[in-house]
């Protein structure tokens, strides 16, 4: 399988454990949710795989990288710089993405105030929407190289 196949089997892994998220708190929805972000965070490694070959980014030592230490480095990419960095800022996939992700993965003591954006069903829709565009988004941008 190539990269853009691998892509397209993680994000149907990830569509398919939200039709199964109920946000019970239950040990078996809490292991789906980490699931859920595993296999985007392992689309998104694939994806910038995919990617790589359209840029001018040195490749010797990028498929040891973790998908967030890719995606930083494709802000030294002109082709891609602009794109990259409006998913880092607010609202942009991939700072939602790190943020809820951070939320989870290291949850907040309930019994302190901090944010009222709480991890729910319209958050990790929408992280998954927001995903989709950014990979339509990058794929358009390779085909037009």
């Amino acid at each position: 399988m190539d990269s853009k196949e691998y892509v397209n089997l993680y994000l149907d892994i990830c569509n398919e454990l939200l039709t199964k998220l109920t946000f019970d708190k239950s040990a078996s929805d809490n292991s789906n949710q980490h699931i859920f972000f595993i296999t985007l965070d392992k689309s998104m490694n694939y994806l910038a795989d995919e990617v790589l070959s359209f840029s001018s980014i040195e490749q010797s030592s990028f498929s040891s990288l973790n998908s967030s230490a890719k995606w930083n480095l494709f802000l030294d990419d002109i082709t891609f710089k602009n794109i990259i960095k409006r998913e880092l800022e607010p609202n942009g996939f991939l700072y939602e993405f790190n943020q809820t992700q951070e939320k989870l993965f290291n949850p907040i003591d309930q019994s302190i105030i901090i944010s009222n954006d709480s991890i729910n069903l319209k958050k990790f829709i929408s992280i998954l929407d927001k995903y989709k565009e950014f990979m339509f988004m990058l794929r358009k941008t390779t085909e037009e190289c």
